[in-house]
Parts: C-alpha cells; sequence; structure tokens
C-alpha cells in the first residue's frame, strides 16, 4: 500500500545522535573550518565548539541539568548557535525565544515555560518581570580558553528545544521537540539535499522559529557552515539575492513569500547557489525555466519537523527530475515523505483514502515531538494511537491533502481556520483573544483572505462598542503580538453572520476592500471625518503616496505615518522599496525605509538618491514631470 509509505531510506550504519556530539567531533578532528559567519563575527568548528563549552558551564554552575528549561532570546548570530548548543550539552532543554516579539508575548511564553534560566545578550532583559535569573552572555563569550566538553549523557528522547506556535484556544502552545527528532532531520536531509563538508547555508530563520532545525543541524552536522545575514535583507528579496551571491552560498531555505519573489528575479549564470529550499504548504508556483539552481518545495512542522520533500528519494539530481510532467503544474506538490516518515491521506475514521482524493494527513515518524507543555488534552488531540502498529503514534497535522499517480503529495487547504502569514502558522482564536481584550471590541472574527496581489493578509471583523480608530488598535495589537499575528486590515461590522447554531458564518462574511479607499474604521460608529491624505505637489510624493495606498488599501493619512503601524509588513515594504528602485533607478535600501518607514522619509531618501546619480537630466526623469500610474491619486480618486 503506498498511502504511509515513506520512500527512500537513510544509510545503512547510522544512527541520530544528539547534534551537538557531531559539533564537538568537527572541533576535534577539522577545528579550523568555518562554521558560522556574521558581519563582524565568524567562528570556525573549534571556536564555536569552545564558546558552546565557556556557556555551558556557566550553565552547569547555575544548576541547569537533564530537561530543565532555559530560556534563549537572542538575535540570530552565532552566539545564538554557541547558546543553543550550550543548552543542549547541559543536558537542559531550550526555550526559543525572538528577543523582537512584543514584551507581552515574550513574557507569556516564559511564564508558560517557566524556565529557571534565560540566556540575552543585553545586561538588561527586555521584558519588565522576570521569573527566572537572566544570564547575560555579551562579548566576553566571544573569547578564552576552551572549558571541556561537559560529556553530559542526554538521550535522544530528551526534549531538546520548546517551540512556540500559535494555538487554538486563544493562547500559544507550545512544542516539545527532541534530539532524536533533531539528529535524525538533520542526517536525512543532509543525505537528501546532499550536504558535504565546506558546504554554505543561509540562515535567514527568527530566532524563535523551529525551521532553524532544516537551516542550522544538517550543515553542521556534515561539516558545512552557516552564514548570517543583516536582518533586513532577509526581507528584501531582491537584496537577500544579492547577499546569497556575494557570500556564494550553495543552499538556501526560504519561506514562501521571499521564495516566490526570489524565483522571478534574474540571476546570473555563474551563481554559486546550486539549491533553494521554499517552505511552506501554500507555495503556489512552480519555479520557470533558466533558472541556475534547482528548487525544492519542503513541508513540515513544530510537531512533525520534517514531513515531505520533492527531493526525496536521494538522487544524483533535483526535483524537477523527480516530478512527472504531468505534475509539475501549479501549485507544486509538498513532495514525497522523507526517510523513515508515514503519510497516511485518511478520511474521517481513520480509513486510507485512495488516490487522487482529499483526506486529512496523518504523519508517523521518528520526528515527532513530544507534545505540548502542560497540555494533556491538546496533546492527546494531534497525537493519537497508530491504527496499524502497537506503541506508535501519528500526528494529525490538519492539513487536507491529495496523493497524486507517482506518490506526490498536494496541500488542498486545512480542516481547521489555521493560515500561514508570511511562511508562519497563525490561530485566528489567537489574534481574536486579543481582540477582544481591547475596550472598544464587543466581538471580532479574523480570517485570512488574499489581498490584490493574492498573497494572504489577516482580515479582522469587529464589532464595536464606539467609534473605531483602526490605527491606534493596530498599534496596540502590534504590543501584544508578533507583528505577523497582527490583522491588516479591520472590517468594521454591526453583527457577525451567524448560522443556525449560533456560530459565526465566516462564509458570509464580506470580501475585504483592498483597493485604495477611504477609512471605513468608523463604519459602525459615529460618524467622523478621517484625516485628509497629504496632497502631493511633486512627482515623487504623488507616486509614493499612490504605491502606497495600492499595498495598504488606503491612502496615507500624513506624510509621517508609519508603514507598519498602518498595516504594513516586511514584504509589502520590500515591494514597495523594490518598485521605487525599478520606477526611479536609484538605490534604494529597504534597511533605510525600515528606520524611518514613513511617505516623507522615502521620497526624501529617492530624491537624494536622484539627485546623486543624476538621474534627472541622464535619464530623463524631470523633477517636476508627472509620473503615470495605474492606481489612484493621493485624492483616493482613480
Amino acid at each position: 500500500m503506498r498511502n504511509g509509505a515513506g520512500l527512500g531510506g537513510p544509510r545503512d550504519g547510522w544512527s541520530p545522535r544528539v547534534v551537538s556530539e557531531y559539533v564537538e567531533d568537527h572541533a576535534t578532528r577539522r577545528p579550523d573550518l568555518l562554521a558560522v559567519q556574521a558581519t563582524g563575527l565568524s567562528l570556525t568548528y573549534g571556536q564555536l565548539n569552545a564558546m558552546a563549552n565557556r556557556i555551558a558551564q556557566r550553565l552547569i554552575g547555575a544548576g541547569a541539568g537533564a530537561e530543565s528549561p532555559v530560556g534563549v532570546c537572542l538575535e540570530r548570530s552565532p552566539r545564538l548557535l554557541a547558546a543553543l548548543l550550550a543548552v543542549f550539552k547541559s543536558a537542559a532543554s531550550a526555550v526559543l525565544l525572538d528577543p523582537d516579539w512584543p514584551a507581552e508575548a515574550l513574557q507569556r511564553v516564559l511564564s508558560m515555560a517557566d524556565p529557571r534560566l534565560v540566556l540575552g545578550s543585553s545586561p538588561v532583559p527586555p521584558f519588565p518581570a522576570l521569573p527566572s535569573a537572566w544570564v547575560c552572555i555579551g562579548g566576553e563569550v566571544a573569547d578564552g580558553p576552551d572549558a571541556g566538553n561537559p560529556g553530559r549523557a542526554i538521550g535522544l528522547d530528551a526534549i531538546a528545544c520548546w517551540v512556540t506556535t500559535s494555538g487554538s484556544t486563544g493562547a500559544p502552545k507550545i512544542v516539545g521537540v527532541t534530539h532524536r527528532a533533531l539528529g535524525h532531520r538533520a542526517r536525512t536531509h543532509g543525505e537528501g539535499y546532499r550536504i558535504r563538508p565546506g558546504d554554505r547555508s543561509s540562515w535567514l530563520s527568527p530566532p524563535g522559529a523551529s525551521i532553524s532545525a532544516v537551516e542550522l543541524w544538517p550543515f553542521l552536522v556534515a561539516g558545512g557552515s552557516v552564514h548570517v545575514p543583516p536582518a533586513a535583507t532577509v526581507a528584501a528579496a531582491d537584496e537577500l539575492r544579492d547577499w546569497l551571491v556575494e557570500q556564494r552560498i550553495d543552499k538556501a531555505f526560504v519561506p514562501m513569500p521571499v521564495g516566490e519573489t526570489l524565483l522571478t528575479l534574474p540571476w546570473a549564470a555563474g551563481t554559486a547557489l546550486r539549491l533553494l529550499t521554499v517552505g511552506g504548504d501554500s507555495v503556489r508556483v512552480w519555479p520557470p525555466d533558466g533558472l541556475p539552481f534547482e528548487v525544492a518545495v519542503e513541508y513540515g512542522s513544530a510537531e512533525a519537523n520534517g514531513v515531505t520533500s520533492c527531493l526525496v528519494p536521494w538522487e544524483d539530481r533535483y526535483t524537477s527530475a523527480l516530478v512527472p510532467a504531468a505534475e509539475a503544474v501549479s501549485p507544486p506538490p509538498i513532495g514525497r515523505p522523507w526517510p523513515d516518515v508515514e503519510a497516511w491521506v485518511l478520511d474521517d475514521l481513520m480509513r486510507p483514502m485512495p488516490d487522487g482524493q482529499i483526506g486529512e494527513l496523518y504523519v508517523g515518524s521518528p520526528e515527532l515531538a513530544r507534545g505540548y507543555l502542560n497540555q494533556p488534552a491538546e496533546t492527546a488531540l494531534r497525537f493519537v494511537p497508530h491504527p496499524w502498529r502497537e506503541g506508535a503514534r501519528l500526528y494529525r497535522t490538519g492539513d487536507l491533502v491529495r496523493r497524486g499517480p507517482s506518490g506526490l503529495l498536494f496541500h488542498c487547504g486545512r480542516v481547521d481556520a489555521q493560515v500561514k502569514i508570511l511562511g508562519q502558522r497563525v490561530e485566528p482564536a489567537e489574534v481574536e483573544a486579543a481582540l477582544l481584550r481591547q475596550p472598544e471590541v464587543a466581538a471580532a472574527v479574523v480570517v485570512a483572505r488574499p489581498d490584490a496581489h493574492g498573497d494572504p493578509r489577516l482580515v479582522a471583523y469587529v464589532v464595536p462598542r464606539q467609534a473605531l480608530d483602526s490605527r491606534s488598535l493596530r498599534s496596540r495589537l502590534r504590543s501584544h503580538l508578533p507583528a505577523h499575528m497582527v490583522p491588516s486590515l479591520f472590517e468594521p461590522m454591526t453583527e457577525l453572520p451567524r448560522n443556525e447554531g449560533g456560530k459565526v458564518d465566516r462564509r458570509r462574511l464580506p470580501e475585504p476592500a483592498w483597493s485604495p479607499r477611504e477609512d471605513r474604521s468608523d463604519a459602525a460608529g459615529p460618524a467622523r471625518a478621517q484625516p485628509a491624505a497629504p496632497e502631493a505637489r511633486d512627482p515623487v510624493s504623488r507616486w509614493v503616496a499612490s504605491e502606497w495606498a495600492a499595498e495598504l488599501g488606503m491612502a496615507p493619512v500624513s506624510m509621517t505615518e508609519d508603514f507598519l503601524s498602518a498595516g504594513g509588513d516586511s514584504m509589502r515594504a520590500s515591494r514597495l522599496v523594490s518598485r521605487a528602485r525599478e520606477r526611479f533607478g536609484v538605490p534604494v535600501r529597504l534597511r533605510e525605509f525600515v528606520r524611518e518607514p514613513t511617505p516623507e522619509a522615502l521620497c526624501r531618501t529617492i530624491r537624494d538618491a536622484i539627485s546623486r546619480h543624476s538621474l534627472a537630466a541622464d535619464q530623463s526623469i524631470p523633477v517636476d514631470a508627472e509620473i503615470p500610474h495605474p492606481n489612484i491619486g493621493v485624492s483616493g480618486e482613480t
């Protein structure tokens, strides 16, 4: 029976090990081999292992031990990598935190995980109340003598790290990922992606994301190196492409929104990049012909780690050669199971579905998480007994799939309301819970809807108690939720549509008005005039206001309006800046815009760049000329 069968298998003669043990081996045998590189700091395997040992000894001295949770709150950097290895070496478990999360979100995860220690890079923690000891690992850990490998016994089924995911109950869930899962994924991905010593990979995922299991450990287990770009480069596709080329990256993993854009950019034929892996269940386009590298689509989750890829089984060729022409269509498949992974397509009664018919994907794997921290009911709901293997478990993904003739799986949606925004999972219930804590919100429902670009964005349908100021509401939500969980649009409603059972009927929610329009935030409250959009007196200002409106669905209310507070995000900021470069032919950088994300600053940057490059004269772009655009003018007229 093909249903449930993993294709391919691990090479004979190996079994998973704790990933830190591989780093220790490389440090002994090839200490001068490059392990991690970032602006201002590069570490060989010998240096990385020594730094990790110094931190591990501090943790052990502070009481870290078997599976004791240790918070790791560091920016993406060589120091973060050393800290993760140190936690593993001490036999503790790392609670993955992102210092860019709002203080309230950090506080919530800390209270749930209750770590004894929290590692950070600054003397003062970025949250008001710390229930644990704050351990600063600043510049002093960069150099010094090697304290020696602690040599603590670490079981493969012990928890390596705790990863936070969005929760359907309105609160986040924390998933326990084992050392077996990390080790198995590192070795199978190393074989499947043909990673060799000296290979160079990018490290793009946020510090708190489980996807680091793909980006870090397969390369460090194999003796490759991981490279950290500047933070602003990650979201700007053209800047990321340039960085990948300049750094001679061999293989890169990118989330769907960035990956789709990268595929449309021109690439030099001599680029070192050999494989670009696009992650996510909602990859929408098949790679175009003519790219100088291969493209893989990969699917997984924190609960099951690596599940499928177009790259399986192992071959001396990559994805396009493994996908039959009849199935090389858009949207592309999510692939075949990784070695040792079972992928079952089952109906509501957990009976196997025939090929071609849609069912829910259940996963059996050595990489299954232990479960959710302090949530036994949710764990029992998602991790169910295996129907055909005594004592084994299957993870119920909630994803609908169908299996094609060649065994490839195609994603067909969700059985629940969970969505992916900017490549990250979001449970709308968690966003709704944050909305209902706001005093002006009487009722709310949150859904994902495609915008004018086809990208999924969160839309909040809100029944207000009083006049609703969407900008103020969005600003407050940003202090409670990660940026990707803040709705891009607030649609006021007098009441939410409900079915006969009294539940919100999401099918009857109106389509969001993404096109530039007057802000309707106060539609359910007293009429209140919105601030007039600034009048643009020159073509640069008119162009910026028009493109701003095209991205956000409304014209800017002032030249000092904040793009992010108005509903923008990193991907939309990247598009806006890229179009500015294309339109004016000047080097506008995303990092400059993110530092001051206002129409006024963007106009100033464009004008300064035009002046520096003399484009007004050399390329016939007179500063007082009209700049036609198919969207709208500043006033909102078509």
